[in-house]
């Protein structure tokens, strides 16, 4: 943003630094020089956690937070608005301690008198109501935390020429929102937010001793942290961008710690399943709709769900405990891809990405907010009948059995993101068997679909115990019956 600034000096008076910022972040805008322009829920593509910027119009210019003095951003307008980030700085009754935020809401102050006391009640409206909203839905808020530690006082920096104090601090939720007596008598909501666990860690410098006058908020003590220069921020490093190398409609990113040398086990990434020579696919049967399916009594692949619709209007599965077995319109209808029962062979719709846990290997989570019964993903690999077809003894962790039992999916070879998906014995995903009219139900896709939302950054997961064979110790500290489950993915 620099090379705009002196293109903003007008002769006359004298602008101040922020309008001078805010003329040059507009200029890139006339010059579509902004990056992420539609506001979204999650991370920002682009931009990791522990990322740094020494201006807040930058964050406006990134799309990070487009907001140029409002501390909450948002999405959407009334009920239906979502918080999409919010700024925390030392100006307002605002605290942060060990991954917890307790942020003051917006309104009540005079914008004619420079004061932070509000001068009369805030309203739940726009952002405080997004922010509400955001608890409800338990969507993920980006927040961006000002390191105090950087300036000397509010707005004047210590040491201008290497100060970069807006830090990106990751995805919370919005656990708490209560409304209290400000000091002025007046009420003002406030917002306790909670980061989303196995995000890299990022290192904040907090002003020694207990937030005085205006940092009093919820009794918040917070200690001196190292200087952001001499800390070392935790950022998981990409090693391989995109696994699907372009087959998926999302890039589908391996990520891992810095230290990390471990690799990821070789194979194909498909994107179909690979039946061997002894399936003979049975010939195709589709609905002849031309309507998009919209009279389901009269469509074919709904009578074989029963009468019912498997979906809802918004393709995410009409109940989680109807039939396992779905029958999808597919290629061999006369429907178009617009129409509800076409979901899961439409393929990812949600941003994955695979990384490195600590205790269960690689594992698979997601970058954005999933909402409950979505598709998420596919398990594929090399269909066949006899266990031992195309497998190695140490890869035995990679056959899962599909339907009765007697085929099994070998991802040895070949396979997909679904490969790398832990178990977990309070799973946030359920299996559901799936055909399109091109396999028949003795040979369907196994696909799994959200058991609940699921929070970006939030580590994905199903219940091995479905099919039982031999057991291994299980990593997610549950002491019920399942504490042994099935080596098998």
């Amino acid at each position: 943003m620099h090379q705009y600034n002196s293109d903003s000096d007008q002769p006359g008076k004298r602008k101040s630094k922020t309008e001078v910022l805010v003329e040059a972040a507009m200029i890139m805008q006339r010059r579509h020089q902004w990056e992420n322009t539609e506001k979204r829920v999650g991370h920002v593509p682009g931009i990791e956690v522990g990322d740094r910027f020494q201006y807040r119009a930058e964050l406006n210019v990134i799309g990070l937070h487009r907001q140029f003095s409002n501390g909450i951003d948002y999405m959407a307008k009334g009920s239906s608005s979502l918080a999409t980030s919010i700024v925390v700085t030392g100006r307002y009754d605002n605290a942060w301690k060990s991954g917890t935020v307790v942020y003051i809401g917006h309104g009540g102050r005079n914008p004619s008198v420079r004061s932070n006391v509000s001068c009369h009640d805030q309203k739940l409206e726009r952002g405080n109501l997004a922010l509400k909203n955001s608890m409800d839905a338990k969507s993920p808020v980006r927040v961006i935390l000002k390191d105090e530690n950087l300036f000397d006082g509010v707005d004047n920096c210590a040491n201008k020429s290497y100060n970069f104090p807006f830090v990106y601090d990751g995805l919370y939720l919005v656990d708490t929102m209560t409304q209290e007596r400000g000091k002025s008598g007046k009420f003002v909501f406030k917002f306790i937010l909670k980061r989303i666990s196995e995000q890299p860690q990022t290192c904040i410098g907090i002003k020694e001793g207990v937030m005085d006058n205006s940092r009093k908020f919820a009794n918040f003590t917070l200690k001196k942290r190292h200087n952001s220069r001499s800390c070392l921020v935790q950022k998981d490093v990409i090693r391989i961008s995109d696994i699907s190398e372009g087959k998926e409609k999302f890039p589908i990113r391996v990520v891992t710690p810095m230290d990390c040398v471990q690799k990821l086990p070789s194979f194909n990434y498909i994107v179909n399943n690979i039946y061997s020579e002894r399936f003979t696919q049975p010939i195709p049967h589709g609905c002849d709709c031309v309507d998009g399916c919209v009279d389901y009594e009269r469509c074919a692949c709904y009578v074989k769900n029963g009468g019912r619709k498997p979906y809802d209007c918004n393709k995410r599965l009409a109940s989680l405990v109807e039939s396992s077995l779905i029958y999808e319109c597919g290629p061999s209808c006369k429907c178009t891809s617009a129409c509800t029962n076409r979901v899961s062979h439409h393929g990812i719709q949600f941003q994955l990405e695979i990384f490195m846990t600590k205790l269960k290997g690689w594992g698979v989570r997601t970058r954005s907010f999933i909402p409950s019964r979505s598709f998420v993903c596919a398990y594929l690999g090399e269909v066949h009948s006899n266990r031992q077809y195309g497998s190695r003894p140490d890869f035995d962790d990679y056959i899962l059995k599909l339907g009765d039992g007697k085929i099994f999916i070998d991802v040895t070879r070949c396979g997909n993101i679904g490969r790398f998906i832990n178990h977990s014995c309070s799973p946030n995903l359920i299996f559901k068997y799936v055909t399109n009219g091109c396999n028949d139900k003795i040979l369907p896709y196994k696909m799994l679909f959200a058991l609940k939302d699921i929070p970006a950054g939030r580590e994905l997961s199903y219940d091995y115990n479905s099919s039982k064979r031999k057991f291994m110790k299980c990593n997610c500290f549950k002491t019920t019956e399942k504490s042994k489950i099935e080596k098998i993915k």
